[in-house]
């Protein structure tokens, strides 16, 4: 078996999914170079934050990877402690109803607490419930084409009517991975429920980090490779992967350097990956053929502040605007940070401007969450292209897993294979899974 320290490894992408992968490898004794390839126009890969994300972020309790990767960081920057909070929908009469939590044991909570959630109409629970009661006791099994149907197609035959989907289970879907109920197919809707409501109790937690991911994941990750010894190469640009036979022999740089190791990591978005792939390659395998198949849209978050104290932090999911969620969080003693996420393109515009400034606070207001006679400090706005992944019918055959068919190269990024929608935990997963890959070879 040869010694880490004598393997080298180049990871393309300083992503949160190559940092997963460079921290990993690196406190193996892996000798790492990370190249921090600029953002392109299209190089935002689905599911991760840009660097300069300045608002917090909700971690779910099944989460796990990305909560053991925060612990682990815990020794090199105290991370600020997380805050529990419930899950709220906003009805058609414009109240706000919690999704209930109970001390019960699993399954048993999941089927209380949907019984308790008076956000779907009665007998609607009561179907939803009794079919789930039947799936636990084996008399019913999942359908076996949940990924040739749509979310809202499937939930139609377990009694969900249309007014539920939209104003519970779209917002839920969106939230949860940026598709509509309509489009994301039944198998992707499934996957993404199923951790955070019917696992255990611990599972369903909702937790907010007041600080960005940048300042709790990328900063700390950084630190401990530059502790490591781990070479950054920022601001450097990829070329081209050079080949020799069925193996990448090297990584031509934009200043004509070629870098080489024994294994190499891309932690790139499909729109960047795809240009640097040997043209033998793409022709030859399905692999990087089916790369050009994914779909993906743009998010817009809308980030407002006001001079108010924050009581609390509170998520809400929308179902009757363009905004699909919104968070309040503490920015201060006397400042509250509101973030509102649409995928709807009208809100990359720069035109919507000035409608943004009624808009906002009107809609802030019919929450509860800005007091009457209270104003809007400021408004910023940020589109991320290609942040969401389409989820579509079809799409999880085109999600590649980590390791490609050539020998040395692993492939990382939210938008692979991971068995999650494209977020955090997808994207400290496939890091996980590439440095597994090396590490067990």
């Amino acid at each position: 078996m040869t010694a880490p320290h004598t393997q080298s490894v180049v990871i393309l992408g300083g992503n949160l999914a190559g940092l997963t992968a460079a921290h990993r490898l690196a406190s193996q004794g892996y000798r790492v170079t990370l190249v921090d390839q600029p953002p392109s126009l299209e190089g935002a890969s689905p599911g991760e934050q840009p660097h300069d994300e300045p608002e917090a972020f909700t971690v779910l309790g099944c989460h796990h990877n990305t909560q053991a990767l925060l612990r682990s960081l815990q020794a090199d920057s105290p991370q600020p402690a997380s805050i529990n909070i419930p899950l709220e929908f906003r009805l058609p009469d414009h109240s706000l109803i919690r999704y209930p939590r109970t001390g019960l044991p699993a399954p048993l909570h999941t089927w209380v607490s949907l019984l308790r959630f008076t956000g779907i109409p009665w007998n609607e629970r009561w179907q939803l419930a009794c079919w789930l009661e039947r799936l636990w006791e084996d008399e019913e099994q999942l359908a076996a084409d949940l990924e040739q149907r749509t979310a809202g197609e499937w939930l139609a035959t377990l009694g969900q009517s249309t007014e539920t989907c939209r104003r519970v289970w779209n917002p839920l879907a969106q939230w949860l991975t940026g598709n509509d109920l309509y489009v994301l197919s039944a198998d992707a809707f499934v996957n993404s429920v199923r951790p955070l409501f019917l696992n255990t109790r611990s599972d369903s937690r909702i937790s907010i980090l007041q600080n960005s991911p940048h300042s709790c994941l990328t900063q700390p990750i950084t630190r401990a490779l530059t502790k490591a010894g781990a070479t950054i190469l920022r601001d450097t640009e990829a070329l081209e992967l050079r080949y020799e036979r069925d193996r990448i022999s090297g990584v031509l740089l934009k200043d004509g350097s070629l870098l080489q190791a024994d294994w190499y990591i891309t932690a790139l978005a499909p729109q960047q990956l795809t240009p640097l792939i040997p043209e033998r390659w793409l022709t030859r395998y399905a692999y990087f053929q089916q790369l050009a198949l994914l779909q993906s849209s743009d998010s817009t978050t809308i980030l407002a502040e006001t001079e108010q104290a924050c009581v609390a932090p509170r998520l809400i999911l929308l179902g009757d605007t363009a905004f699909h969620s919104i968070l309040a969080t503490r920015r201060g003693p006397d400042r509250t940070s509101f973030s509102l996420v649409t995928t709807d393109s009208r809100f990359a515009q720069a035109q919507l401007s000035q409608d943004l400034e009624s808009m906002v606070p009107d809609l802030l207001r019919s929450l509860g969450l800005l007091p009457p006679g209270s104003n809007i400090a400021t408004t910023s706005r940020r589109t991320i292209p290609h942040a969401i992944l389409s989820l579509r019918p079809g799409t999880k055959l085109h999600r590649p897993i980590q390791r490609s068919p050539i020998a040395n190269l692993l492939v990382a990024g939210a938008w692979t294979d991971t068995g999650w929608p494209p977020n955090l935990e997808s994207a400290i997963v496939s890091g996980n899974r590439s440095a597994d890959a090396i590490s067990r070879r």
